[in-house]
């Protein structure tokens, strides 16, 4: 089966865009960059890896020169290649999305963290990478332990089971710590860098986003792993979803931002 390993960036109260992101393969392939991967860890000296503190040269890597932190990346990005078909990555303007959930005639809607999980379980049984493959054989997510809303998250999950079960395969839905394991750490990579992206788009106008280039670690995972990313700026009734940033119609995020089940 496929598993999907997901991590948040942006929960902080400064920031005004929250993410989810991470990578999804093959569980034997997840085995195999495990196994790949440590020895790029040990050479860097890097028991953990938080992007956070990657991209403020603190902790591990304090000291690093930017060079030095762009050639960790690719040689991390580069043992993934072989064995990862895609990262996906879903971002939300927080404030936003709180107004238009509260304008909505639902009594209880999600927080933007669990809508950005919903939008990705969505987005991955209808893409045309992985898409065949998570409904011939499922799709089971592994996201970070600790996040406060993680219980509104599964409660959403177990809803998505139960009404959308015999449409697609939902195996499982687990938490884990940072620690425990690699690729929860390079998922942390992409929602980063994911949502610095998705913030500097959020701010520019309709028409210079475009032109925005991605931060050059985000460009480095691309260049290795397929990233279908998104930046949802609106939820107005009648916007249209094209490209990166999109609008999500309000009919579409009352479906998506789901009275949590009972």
């Amino acid at each position: 089966m496929l598993v999907c390993y997901l991590d948040d960036s942006g929960k902080d109260p400064q920031n005004r865009v929250t993410s989810l992101g991470g990578f999804i393969a093959p569980d034997v392939c997840w085995e195999a960059f495990e196994l790949t991967v440590e020895p790029i860890f040990r050479k860097y000296e890097v028991d953990v890896l938080h992007a956070k503190k990657l991209h403020g040269t603190d902790g591990p890597f304090r000291g690093w020169k930017i060079n030095k932190k762009r050639a960790f990346v690719a040689e991390v990005c580069q043992k993934m290649q072989p064995f990862i078909p895609l990262g996906i990555c879903m971002s939300a303007v927080k404030d936003t999305y709180q107004v238009r959930a509260k304008e909505s005639s639902r009594k209880r809607t999600v927080t933007a963290y669990t809508f950005c999980f919903n939008v990705i379980v969505q987005r991955l049984f209808t893409h045309a990478i992985v898409g065949q493959k998570a409904n011939e054989d499922g799709v089971a997510f592994v996201l970070e332990s600790g996040h406060e809303s993680n219980g509104e998250l599964e409660r959403s999950f177990d809803g998505i089971q139960r009404k959308h079960g015999h449409e697609i395969s939902l195996h499982s839905l687990t938490f884990v710590g940072k620690k425990k394991c690699r690729a929860i750490q390079v998922a942390d990579l992409i929602a980063f860098y994911g949502r610095r992206h998705g913030a500097a788009q959020e701010k520019t106008a309709p028409e210079g986003r475009p032109g925005i280039k991605p931060d050059p670690m985000l460009e480095i995972i691309q260049h290795y792993v397929p990233i279908d990313s998104f930046v949802a700026t609106e939820f107005d009734q009648g916007a249209q979803s094209s490209g990166t940033p999109f609008q999500i119609p309000l009919d579409r995020l009352k479906s998506l931002a789901r009275e949590q089940p009972q």
